[in-house]
């Protein structure tokens, strides 16, 4: 298992060193603190992160030069409300004025039987053939992942 030393280097930057095994990661540890007076020292234990790739598309678009639309001055003066006609708002669709008759079920007729078809023909199936592409390859559609 690898190990790697932390520690602050000769000008004060963070700095490290990797290592095969613990015992050469506690010998540099050792010259630090004995020759270099170095205390501020961490040993970490390098373990492997299993990593999962995932396909992943960036759309951009293209800088695109847009005409520029000439200001219209705001004008400070309040809008004023408009009534509501009264032929929007009729009076027979307020709740509390539906008549009874308008609640009863309605009767709905049947196709006659002999218009009905007598049985479900079965559909033949028919082939697609895709367009040619310039390029020689063809999309998987847009539902492929």
């Amino acid at each position: 298992m690898e190990h790697a030393v932390f520690y602050p280097g000769p000008d004060g930057a963070p700095a490290f060193r990797r290592f095969a095994s613990l015992e050469e990661a506690v010998g540099l540890v050792e010259h630090l603190r004995n020759v270099e007076g170095v205390e501020d020292v961490s040993v970490q234990m390098l373990t492997p992160v299993p990593l999962a790739f995932r396909a992943y598309f960036r759309v951009e678009v293209p800088a695109v030069d847009v005409p520029a639309v000439p200001e219209q001055p705001v004008s400070e003066q309040p809008v004023p409300e408009q009534p509501v006609p009264e032929q929007l708002v009729p009076e027979q669709l307020v709740p509390e004025q539906v008549d009874a008759e308008v609640l009863e079920p309605v009767a709905v007729e049947r196709m006659p039987a002999e218009l009905m078809p007598a049985e479900r023909m079965p559909m033949e199936p028919v082939a697609v053939q895709p367009d040619p592409v310039a390029n020689g390859k063809r999309s998987l559609g847009f539902f492929a992942h």
